[in-house]
């Protein structure tokens, strides 16, 4: 009897982790990609849920096969780029959503409006959210700073990216050369700069406490900005002297409530979901200007999303189950009943 009683038992649910497809001799930044499916499949596998991890290539059949096979409750989406394109991110949530599998995250149109930098900044402009303007010739001489239109992680960033009008359109065309893709400039914005997480919870969204990122005995010619160094190099100054806080000081209270207006306002108008940050420079006049809208942030233990559900209270576990379970209601009572 106890035998057929387990023979009918109802298995935990599953979560496939669908990532960017990442080679072993990858640079740190795509590397963290595995880190984080690592990680998630720890913590989802904590809370009761069977988890695999499917990567994403450039042959997409392959994907969908597995995904058909594996018949998941839940994908947790993780996917940063195709075949190295960044400007491919919106496949993913659109694959899943033609296939009629629930995922977490952004949804295809959010993810490509605000990857596209300069796309989000044009609808930011239009719907009133301070960004810093973009190089156009004549636009003054800066300083400016030379971005990817579609990377994250910093990639392609150091000193060298900030330079006077004069000098843009050929560091621009550069840095396409370089490493390949769009590239522009945007007034820089020498001031503090602000991590603004949002999660959204089965009661709304909640913006979580707010990080600043300090640049500590930055010597004065050295330009405070993250730049690649300081997100991947451990061996680097400034890897080791950015630092972020939320002990912030009392005087900064109604700044801190114009920068969640601002996030919420952002999450409202890319028709954000999921969870995603906001970065923001704060000018010396107290200005508030966003530089960036991440609809697809890093998850992992030890990044800047973690620490603010940390900080809000919610340890990793509880973090990534509260977003499984929005994306899929009653998907831990279902871990829990099955292994019960």
């Amino acid at each position: 009897m106890a035998a057929a009683f387990a023979a009918r038992r109802t298995p935990p649910p599953l979560v496939v982790l669908l990532h960017s497809d990442v080679a072993i001799d990858a640079p740190p930044d795509e590397l963290d990609t595995l880190e984080q499916v690592h990680a998630l499949a720890r913590a989802l596998e904590a809370q009761g849920c069977r988890t695999a991890a499917v990567p994403l290539t450039e042959d997409v059949a392959v994907a969908v096969d597995a995904l058909t096979g594996l018949a998941p409750a839940l994908v947790f989406n993780l996917v940063e780029s195709l075949g190295g394109r960044s400007e491919s991110i919106h496949l993913a949530p659109n694959l899943l959503a033609v296939r009629g599998l629930p995922y977490t995250g952004c949804d295809s149109r959010a993810m490509l409006l605000t990857t596209d930098k300069l796309t989000a900044k044009r609808i930011m402009a239009g719907s009133g959210i301070p960004t810093p303007p973009w190089y156009r010739p004549g636009a003054g001489d800066g300083p400016w700073i030379v971005k990817s239109v579609w990377e994250d992680a910093s990639l392609g960033i150091d000193a060298s990216s900030i330079v006077p009008g004069h000098a843009c359109e050929n560091e621009v065309d550069a840095r396409a050369r370089r490493f390949g893709g769009k590239w522009f400039a945007e007034r820089y914005v020498d001031g503090r700069e602000f991590n603004i997480a949002l999660l959204e919870t089965v009661a709304g969204t909640r913006v979580l406490p707010i990080a600043e990122i300090e640049f500590v005995d930055f010597p004065s010619h050295m330009p405070r900005i993250v730049d690649y160094a300081a997100k991947w190099d451990s061996t680097s100054f400034a890897h080791g002297n950015t630092k972020r806080r939320f002990e912030l000081p009392a005087a900064d209270a109604p700044l801190l409530a114009r920068l969640r207006t601002l996030a919420e306002r952002c999450w409202a108008v890319f028709g954000l979901r999921g969870y995603a940050r906001v970065d923001v420079r704060v000018d010396g006049h107290g200005t508030p200007w966003v530089l960036e809208v991440n609809a697809n942030p890093c998850l992992a233990p030890d990044a800047g999303f973690a620490a603010a559900g940390a900080r809000a209270g919610l340890d990793f576990n509880a973090l990534v189950g509260g977003i499984a379970e929005c994306a899929l209601p009653g998907l831990l009572a279902r871990a829990a009943h099955a292994a019960a």
